[in-house]
Parts: C-alpha cells; structure tokens; sequence
C-alpha cells in the first residue's frame, strides 16, 4: 500500500505537467495565423515568434508550464522596444527636420509610450490572439494598458526577428507615421506641468509650484 502511495506520489506530478504542457501545445495548434496576419497586416514567417509574442507570463502560470520548453514574451518586449526607440526617433529626424531637440523629444514619447500603444494594439484587435490568464484579460477589459502594451512592444520584437529591421519599420508606418504630424503629436501632449513651465518662464518673472489635491481612478490609472 505505501508503495503504491510512493509511487504514486513520483508519477502523478509529472502526468499533471504534461497534461498542463500539452494544454499549451492545443493552444498552440489551435491558433488562427490567418486571422492574425489579416489583423496585423503582416506576412509571416516564423511563426514561432509570433506565438512568443502573444504568450503573456499568466499564461504560463495558469498552465504550470516551467518556462523551459514555453516562455512569456518579456523578452521579446525589451527587443521590440529597442526596436521601437530606434524606428520612431529616425522617421522623426527625417520628417520633423525643422522641429528642434526638445520638441522631437516630446513627440518620441508621445508615440512610444504606453497608454498610446495599448490603443494601437486594440487597432489591430491584439487583444483577441494574446494567450494570457483569464485573469490578465479581464485586467484588459477594466483599462489596465500595460498587458497590451508590453504585447504591441513584443510583436514590433517578433517582425524584426522574423523578417528584418526593414520590415518592422515598414510595419511601424503603416501601423503608426501614415497621417502623423505635429498637430496630430500635440493632442495626445499630456505634460501639463512642462507646458505651464514652459509658459510661465515666457510670460511671467515666477517659477509654478504643484500641489496634489485629488486623485481619482484605480491604482495603475490615476487621474
């Protein structure tokens, strides 16, 4: 009887790691590349790094995977990202030749930070392909930006790997430079304290102070 319970006790956990394995693996299988090339509208290659970029770390969890044989998309997150730095500061240099330092320096955060791509990501329905927790989806749907956004940063990652730097700028243009100008940039300009700074030292002889006074929104999302 102990031995039984022994054994038992050794094979068990290993049959529940490839039932989770496999529940990845179905996942896997079960994806609609077609859908997502429509959606995205980009051929793809390697659908290897597609799938990486579209696994978010709750995934993983839920399924007990140890992170050897699958593994979430934060790598590819911090390439994508580089990737994305380098793509927006040059079609900013090249389109923006009279815009000083400064300015372009706004613009470039404007467009690479996260509240902005997390839109973009919704533009391409990124939300709909993401492999993640059910709790990590629902976390989307309350307005949490930062799931999608590390996403769109990871698929900017996956298209330089898949098919080259050429590639993910000609991604990023359609996707984002298409009908960008300064006018467009400044909308989204949410720097309040930089521009009353910027308008007291032109106008006034007296440097503004900030006060909080209240707040409002969830913890990740204040207002």
């Amino acid at each position: 009887m102990f031995g039984v319970l022994k054994t038992l006790r050794k094979f068990v956990p290993a049959l529940i790691r490839r039932k989770e394995e496999d529940d990845i693996y179905s996942a896997i299988a079960s994806f609609d590349f077609k859908a997502f090339q429509a959606s995205i509208d980009y051929q793809i290659i390697h659908k290897n790094f597609f799938i990486n970029a579209l696994t978010h770390r709750s995934f993983l969890k839920s399924k007990g995977a140890n992170g050897v044989k699958f593994t979430s998309n934060e790598r590819l997150e911090y390439l994508g990202d580089a990737v994305l730095d380098s793509v927006v500061a040059e079609y900013l240099y090249k389109n923006f030749p009279d815009s000083e330092e400064g300015d372009l320096t706004k613009y470039r955060s404007v467009l690479v930070n996260q509240r902005f791509l997390a839109e973009r990501a919704k533009v391409i329905d990124l939300q709909k392909y993401l492999l993640a927790a059910p709790t990590a989806l629902k976390s989307i749907e309350d307005g949490y930006d930062t799931i999608l956004s590390d996403a769109y940063e990871a698929l900017v990652g996956a298209i330089f790997l898949d098919r080259g730097y050429d590639a993910a700028k000609e991604f990023l243009n359609n996707q984002i430079f298409k009908k960008l100008d300064v006018k467009w940039l400044n909308q989204f300009d949410e720097n309040y304290k930089s521009k009353l700074l910027e308008y007291t030292q032109a106008n006034t002889d007296f440097i503004p102070e900030y006060k909080v006074i209240n707040q409002e929104g969830p913890e990740h999302n204040k207002l």
